[in-house]
């Protein structure tokens, strides 16, 4: 199980780099606002972002904590691509069950969003959790 030490979003490098990975896609960036999915140019890209947290309960008098960071990777096409199925399913099999580094495994869950779309673009959205452990001081 990842170890949270000094960054609580450890995970997100560690994501992006396995979705780097992934053939055909053009781009991956952090997202720090939904808002910012609307600037999409160089698609297919992935975007991705930290969605929240469910703590599974502390142990040790609270000194350890297991938590479960919920993450959302979406893909962006142009409208119409007739390949958005086959990346849907390359970022699938890329992080489904997989480590990342000291990360994971990464679970699918069901996705808090909707896919959207616009005049240009569609936009797939995945989600992902990575379970985690936090040791307080002592």
């Amino acid at each position: 199980m990842f170890e949270i030490k000094d960054d609580y979003l450890a995970a997100g490098p560690l994501l992006e780099e396995a979705l780097k990975g992934i053939s055909g896609i053009r781009h991956v960036k952090a997202l720090d606002d939904l808002a910012e999915i609307d600037r999409a140019n160089h698609t297919p890209c992935l975007f991705y972002l930290y969605y929240g947290e469910q703590l599974n309960g502390p142990t040790q008098a609270g000194a350890n904590v297991q938590i479960k960071q919920t993450w959302l990777v979406i893909l962006a096409e142009r409208k119409n691509n007739k390949y958005a199925g086959r990346n849907i399913a390359k970022t699938i099999r890329a992080l489904a069950g997989k480590k990342t580094g000291d990360a994971g495994p990464w679970q699918r869950i069901n996705t808090p969003i909707k896919p959207r779309y616009t005049s240009g673009h569609a936009f797939y959205p995945l989600a992902f959790t990575c379970q985690m452990r936090m040791r307080g001081t002592h």
